[in-house]
């Protein structure tokens, strides 16, 4: 006997359809992402010296001028003039290297706006999984420049000294966190224990993994209970949304610089709103 149909009803094939995701969530293939996989990659260093290129606080500064829908539209746009008109030869002081740097910071702009738009039980949960996978970061440093470091009790006492006083307190594994990441830099600066670090599997990788785990801690930690708090975006926010930005104007300057002196690439511009932040 043939199997009886179930009759599906129009109310049945309503509920079926997917529900529209809010504005808020992040595409999943952005200009950003798109574009980084066609980038150099960026070592632990370069990376490092980039962020050095501007301070926590002018970042922060400007990202609380700024809405990070707007940022993020605009940067979008300048990733894409940037990717075609940067080659290797390309007269521009502004590298492919660089851009990757930028693309990095913007996906972490992206994502950081979809996590604090979400509820409050969710925002607690990113946290709490930000503090285990920093400082489980931190351990894993911590055993590998201990592989390193052999016999020399000078470097066990600096990752002892860098350990965190509690693995609960967000701020603790945070510093802790950059202490160990710090040690790790300065080990593999030298060519002998660099040799010893690729060989026990303390790698630019290694350290890279480490430095995103930073990023989402740090992101996380400045999160509030209640974004409504602010008048703006939150914090953490504006603190990647400021990095985002400083970069642009910084790629504005030297694709202008460029063209100046002859070198046939693009301008790279932006509407009124963020047009008058780089005047200041």
């Amino acid at each position: 006997m043939a199997a009886k149909k179930k009759r599906v009803t129009k109310s049945a094939v309503k509920k079926q359809r997917p529900t529209k995701q809010s504005g808020s969530a992040k595409p999943r293939e952005s200009a950003a992402v798109t574009t980084l996989a066609s980038l150099p990659a960026l070592t632990g260093k370069l990376r490092l010296a980039y962020r050095a290129s501007f301070s926590d606080e002018q970042s922060s500064a400007w990202g609380e001028k700024t809405k990070a829908g707007e940022v993020i539209r605009e940067a979008e746009k300048a990733v894409a003039v940037l990717a075609r008109s940067l080659g290797d030869d390309t007269q521009v002081a502004y590298s492919r290297r660089r851009l990757a740097y930028l693309c990095e910071l913007l996906v972490l702009l992206e994502d950081e706006v979809a996590r604090t738009d979400g509820s409050p039980a969710s925002r607690h949960t990113a946290r709490g999984a930000a503090l285990s996978l920093a400082a489980n970061a931190r351990r894993e440093l911590a055993r590998l420049i201990r592989a390193v470091a052999g016999g020399r009790q000078a470097i066990h006492a600096a990752v002892d000294e860098a350990a965190p006083k509690s693995e609960r307190s967000a701020s603790d594994v945070q510093d802790s966190l950059t202490a160990t990441i710090d040690l790790a830099v300065k080990l593999r600066r030298d060519e002998v224990t660099e040799a010893l670090a690729d060989d026990v599997g303390l790698t630019e990788a290694r350290l890279n993994s480490a430095w995103a785990a930073l990023e989402v801690l740090t992101g996380a930690a400045e999160v509030a209970l209640n974004p409504a708090d602010y008048e703006g975006d939150a914090p953490s926010v504006n603190l990647i949304e400021g990095r985002v930005l400083r970069e642009l104007q910084l790629a504005k300057v030297l694709f202008d610089e460029a063209r100046a002196r002859g070198v046939k690439v693009p301008a790279v511009s932006f509407g009124p709103a963020l047009t008058a932040l780089f005047r200041e």
